[in-house]
């Protein structure tokens, strides 16, 4: 906010609170044990009711440094964003912060390291980096610890920039597990998984043994890569250090539940899940959720049935689940009674929800019912809810609403090639050639490109990463040589390459056809092929939706190789075996 404004709110909060000038000092301040320090010291009260208890603890005597660590914990742990002062006389967490901040500089507190490091968390807590970035930098070496370094790592961690995390963790004096376990977390909620990984593996060669922090971030980094063998390390390791024996850790066996289902390995999903001392609702969605993602509708729905009957409460997230478990089994009818349901279990309708029914119905062929829901629901669609309707319009060829649909993805993300790709697509098969001409010329006057293709298989304690006509492996010419002769096996018992939706400037369809043959995920497979032994599966995260011809090459391979293959693509997981797909070619 402009300065005169922000001053302005200061001395709103200032006469709210009762604040009267005082000289500094510390000396005849209340005990510890003074009712208004214990008042204080309670979490989760409003930010003026904090301000308020230290105005009277002022009032008695001098705040002392133990003071302004309770108020700026207070501060932290109450809510960022809490009423305007014009909207009924609270206040917002900078304005309050800002406030204590000038209280404990003008007593002479942050004098004192315990003061600066809550100071440091508070601002981190609220968002404000170059707040607490300025006190760091303007605060003298000797008075900085282990704890405000964590702090600010964490801080720029937990806010996105990984960069400067990073950064602050090479200059860190010393690390601690905790410096460690900051720097993982900041590369997964960057999604750098194979960063956290490597993080990781550094940290167990300088001798820090991990603890349950630590471990539910590396299981989420194994999660989104697919890392099953990475992920069994740690069970193994939580077994052997006895983090199962203990009931509290409801969120590891939650993270392991989830690491587990995302690789596709449900059998050892199930055993984790019903070993569970205590079940919360949060281990069920990951359960139901996880179901869904595999392509068992039908027994995600009976999970849902028996949290009902155990007196579990669904919540938000528990019916965006069922929801998708009836989307991936095609259950439209019983989707649709799950939705109505949720004001019965008090859970209001939210855009996720209104997204997931819509995605239903259209991947059901009901186009139009799906066009309705998102256009009549209570909030605006967000662009990847309209962009799971494009797929629907290409997956049953309806140009009506697709051409709707796809220009309105157009108008809302001009950036994003794929939005562009999928209406050139509608319009290339329908023989739109004029109007396909110029989507393709809109998107390269506007420089849109289309997100990268990517394609992970772990191997041998290494997450190997693929991108479309890929060159960078140590083994690509083996990879490369084995596409071609697979390309001569399959041609030879009917495989003919489906190139009518290959969007790049090329005339013919020899080299239309040479494009998909080298997609990531080809390449990743082929090296599964020949790195991983037969009587293992090949597992494959992809960070898009599969397109259809490298699903009907991954159906043909399993049967010509006797392999049994797992692709996790951005949707859901696809088991082939002997020539057949989970999905049913429903995806």
């Amino acid at each position: 906010m402009p300065a005169h404004r922000h001053r302005l709110r200061l001395r709103f909060l200032a006469a709210l609170v009762g604040l009267q000038p005082a000289a500094a000092g510390f000396s005849t301040a209340p005990s510890r044990g003074c009712p208004l320090h214990a008042a204080l010291a309670r979490r989760g009260a409003p930010a003026a009711a904090a301000l308020a208890l230290y105005s009277r603890i002022r009032a008695a005597a001098s705040p002392t440094p133990y003071t302004f660590s309770l108020l700026l914990a207070s501060l932290a742990s109450s809510s960022p964003r809490a009423p305007s002062p014009a909207a009924g006389g609270g206040c917002d967490g900078r304005a309050a912060a800002g406030l204590a901040h000038a209280q404990a500089l003008k007593c002479g507190a942050l004098a004192h390291t315990v003061v600066t490091n809550c100071l440091l968390k508070l601002y981190c807590a609220l968002g404000l980096l170059p707040d607490a970035r300025r006190v760091f930098d303007t605060t003298g070496a000797a008075a900085l610890d282990g704890v405000s370094w964590n702090t600010m790592v964490s801080g720029y961690g937990k806010s996105g920039d990984l960069e400067t995390a990073r950064e602050l963790f090479v200059r860190m004096p010393d690390r601690s597990l905790v410096s460690w376990s900051a720097m993982v977390d900041a590369c997964v909620r960057a999604e750098e998984f194979s960063d956290a990984l490597r993080v990781f593996d550094r940290m167990m060669e300088e001798g820090f043994r991990p603890d349950a922090v630590v471990l539910v971030s590396m299981l989420k980094a194994c999660a989104h890569l697919g890392a099953v063998e990475t992920g069994r390390w740690v069970h193994r390791y939580l077994e052997a250090e006895g983090f199962g024996r203990r009931p509290q850790n409801v969120m590891l066996e939650t993270a392991l539940v989830d690491m587990y289902c995302k690789c596709g390995c449900m059998e050892e999903a199930w055993q984790v899940f019903d070993r569970v001392w205590s079940h919360d609702v949060v281990l069920w969605n990951a359960m139901i959720g996880g179901l869904a993602m595999n392509g068992h509708g039908k027994r995600a729905i009976e999970l849902f049935r028996r949290m009902l009957d155990k007196g579990f409460v669904p919540n938000e997230s528990t019916f965006v689940a069922v929801l998708c478990a009836c989307t991936h089994a095609g259950r439209v009818d019983e989707g649709k009674e799950v939705f109505r349901s949720m004001r019965d279990h008090g859970v209001e309708p939210r855009r996720e929800h209104y997204g997931c029914l819509a995605d239903l119905l259209g991947r059901a062929g009901l186009v139009e019912e799906a066009e309705a829901v998102l256009l009549d629901m209570p909030m605006d669609p967000h662009a990847s809810q309209l962009g799971s309707l494009m797929s629907s319009c290409l997956m049953h060829n309806n140009i009506v609403v697709g051409e709707r649909v796809g220009k309105k993805l157009i108008e809302l993300e001009p950036d994003d090639g794929g939005r562009y790709v999928a209406l050139f697509n509608l319009y290339a098969v329908n023989g739109l050639w004029e109007d396909a001409k110029a989507v393709r010329q809109m998107m390269e006057e506007r420089g849109a490109k289309k997100e990268t293709g990517l394609s992970f298989v772990e191997w041998n304690g290494l997450v190997h990463e693929f991108m479309s006509g890929d060159t960078r492996h140590p083994q690509t010419r083996m990879i490369y040589a084995l596409l071609e002769d697979m390309e001569r096996r399959l041609q030879l018992i009917g495989y003919v390459k489906d190139t009518s939706r290959v969007l790049i400037d090329m005339d013919d369809e020899e080299d239309k056809g040479s494009a998909l043959s080298y997609h990531s995920e080809r390449l990743a497979l082929a090296f599964g092929i020949l790195n991983i032994p037969h009587d293992m599966p090949i597992r494959i995260v992809k960070n898009l939706r599969v397109c259809r011809d490298c699903h009907v090459h991954a159906k043909l391979v399993s049967k010509l190789y006797q392999r049994e293959i797992i692709v996790r693509d951005r949707h859901r997981f696809h088991l082939f075996r002997d020539g057949v797909c989970s999905c049913n070619d429903y995806w």
